[in-house]
């Protein structure tokens, strides 16, 4: 029974295990059906690049890889033929070596020191040690790195395989070799190696003297280590423009100037002493990455380079509107602003040039940039379209601003097109339209009598056109009080346009029959002599008055004088006495009318 029991609970057990296993095998497979349609309802993840809201660097290395042809000592053992060396500690057993760095050789850790055995620490694909050795006895030694770029170089380590310099020094050019400058200097004893240097830095441009890496101990794999911004300086902006200037580098050199000795080889220079004192580096480590002043996450390889493992290369791929080796300028028509480092936040992108599609280049002017109040100083390079100014957004000169096209349409400027009959200022127009001031678009520069957009015509109350003439046009001569509405005269014979009552070249006189001239709507009044009282129908020009009959007085001849009377007409009757009429007596002569008023 306890056999079938036991039986019976696996049974169970086992059943359970496989309804569990059951269960979660179905939950497995719907959970990816899940996960893929929630993948899939998820909207695509925008990556920001590293360089898009602030300023951004390339990833550091040792500058010295991939650079073995750039890297150069003044002494290396056995270039010519080998060359024994010892060492310190194996003195007693007479302990020695041969150094043999000819080509045949640079295969062979063991005896090949060329320079280039520092950059790793074995031979790559080996585990042998490899180092760089220097001549025996020689005190005055130099290592040189020259690059092919502008570098940000931030600190260099040196591992020693003998004893460390007794003194040396580190410094950099970044003009390619033109300059140098001491970076910092190393010695057992600064003060008789390196009188002039403090031992103190008050600040991060100071050169100091530092004795804690030139002991005599240890006599192998002592360390040499500089940083350019030191740790225990606090520094309140990296990003000034003092700190960024101190990290720039085209050259290193390290300048050895001083053996550790046992004071031997003060009194005896025999080959065997000399033989156990020379400098020799077993690694070196130049940390830095190519300088692109905050606008490059990443560096590619120059033309001609040839790619290394982890090799740092020199030129930046640009960002924010940038180019060159090291992002040291604007991009082409990108001038509108300074160019600045990128520094923490602030990406310091280079501007577009405005040049309203009438110019391809522009560049930087810094009185423009000051005059703007620091907004823009970006000015247009040959501008097109007959346009100039900064930003392309005057017309030239002859050329006017046509107000219905578009600042950016190649024809938005328009030949003035001036008369050069009636023009001053070689034909010159207005460029822009100011309606405040009543200036238009493309109006010429009239002479003084002339008017019309092109100058072209003749003011009114002028006539003759004649480009001989410096005020263009001639006065007409017309009187105001006869001309209709002031106009003037005709602008080619000069004849002036009369009122209906007004006669005469000039619109001065008035017709028969009338008088006063005046400003009134036809020029001049009727005379309206009284027909009876008058003997014609004429009068004074300027008073009006009428020539009367015997005994009538009055402008118009209608009053009788004084003792007279007018006595009452019936009627009145108006008649001509042909020229045939009274031929003998003393009347009317041949071809003339005699004019009689018969009263009834």
């Amino acid at each position: 029974m306890a056999k079938l029991g036991s039986s019976c609970l696996a049974y169970v057990v086992i059943n359970l295990f496989i309804f569990h296993s059951l269960i979660l095998s179905s939950n497995a497979q719907r959970r990816p059906a899940y996960g893929r349609d929630r993948l899939a309802s998820r909207p695509p993840i925008h990556r920001v690049h590293p360089c898009e809201q602030s300023s951004c660097y390339p990833a550091t290395g040792n500058l010295l890889i991939g650079r073995e042809n750039r890297l150069e000592a003044s002494s290396t053992c056995g270039t010519v033929r080998p060359e024994r060396y010892c060492i310190v500690s194996h003195l007693e057993e007479k302990k020695c070596f041969l150094c043999d760095t000819r080509r045949e050789t640079e295969n062979d850790p063991m005896r090949n020191h060329r320079i280039g055995q520092i950059i790793y620490k074995m031979q790559p694909g080996t585990v042998e040690q490899t180092w760089w050795q220097s001549e025996n006895g020689r005190e005055n030694v130099t290592i040189q790195l020259d690059l092919e770029a502008e570098f940000h170089f931030t600190h260099l380590i040196i591992v020693f395989a003998t004893f460390r310099p007794a003194a040396m020094l580190i410094e950099r050019s970044y003009d390619f070799g033109k300059t140098w400058h001491v970076y910092k200097y190393f010695a057992h004893s600064c003060r008789e190696s390196f009188p002039h240097a403090p031992l103190v830095a008050r600040n991060i441009t100071d050169v100091i003297c530092d004795h804690r890496y030139s002991g005599v101990e240890p006599s192998k794999n002592g360390e040499v280590i500089y940083r350019v911004l030191p740790p225990n300086m606090n520094i309140e902006n990296p990003y000034a423009e003092h700190v960024q200037n101190m990290l720039k580098m085209t050259n290193l050199r390290v300048n050895f100037t001083k053996l550790h000795s046992l004071g031997d080889n003060l009194l005896d220079d025999r080959d065997e002493i000399q033989e156990k004192y020379y400098y020799a580096i077993s690694n070196m480590i130049v940390r830095g990455s190519c300088s692109c002043y905050g606008h490059a996450s990443r560096c590619l390889p120059l033309e001609g380079v040839r790619n290394t493992v982890d090799m740092v290369h020199g030129r930046c791929e640009c960002t924010h509107n940038t180019k060159g080796l090291n992002c040291e300028e604007c991009e082409d028509f990108f001038n509108d602003l300074p160019w600045k480092p990128a520094l923490g936040k602030q990406t310091n992108a280079c501007k577009k040039c405005n040049c309203n599609n009438h110019a391809t280049s522009c560049h930087f002017d810094q009185a423009v940039y000051e005059h703007s109040g620091r907004v823009s100083g970006g000015v247009c390079d040959n501008c097109q379209h007959n346009t100039q100014g900064y930003h392309c957004e005057e017309c030239a000169p002859f050329f006017y601003r046509d107000p219905n096209e578009d600042i950016q349409s190649p024809y938005v400027c328009k030949p003035c097109d001036c008369d050069p009959r009636g023009s001053l200022d070689d034909g010159i127009c207005d460029s822009i339209a100011d309606e405040e001031n009543g200036i238009v678009a493309g109006a010429c520069h009239c002479k003084r009598n002339v008017n019309g957009r092109r100058c072209d015509h003749c003011r009114e109350g002028f006539w003759n056109f004649d480009e001989h003439n410096p005020d263009g046009c001639q006065p007409c001569t017309c009187n105001t009080l006869g001309t209709v509405n002031n106009s003037g005269c005709n602008v080619y014979t000069g004849e002036c346009i009369c009122k209906r009552l007004v006669t005469g070249r000039d619109c001065n006189q008035c017709m028969p029959e009338t008088y006063g001239l005046s400003d009134s709507l036809e020029g001049c009044t009727p005379c309206s002599c009284h027909p009876g009282g008058s003997l014609d129908n004429s009068c004074d020009v300027i008073t009006g008055q009428c020539r009367c009959r015997p005994h009538m007085q009055g402008r118009d001849c209608s009053e009788p004088k004084q003792h007279y009377f007018i006595p009452t007409l019936h009627r009145i009757l108006e008649a001509e006495v042909p020229s045939t009429f009274c031929e003998s007596g003393g009347g009317v002569s041949s071809g003339q009318q005699s004019h009689h008023h018969m009263f009834l």
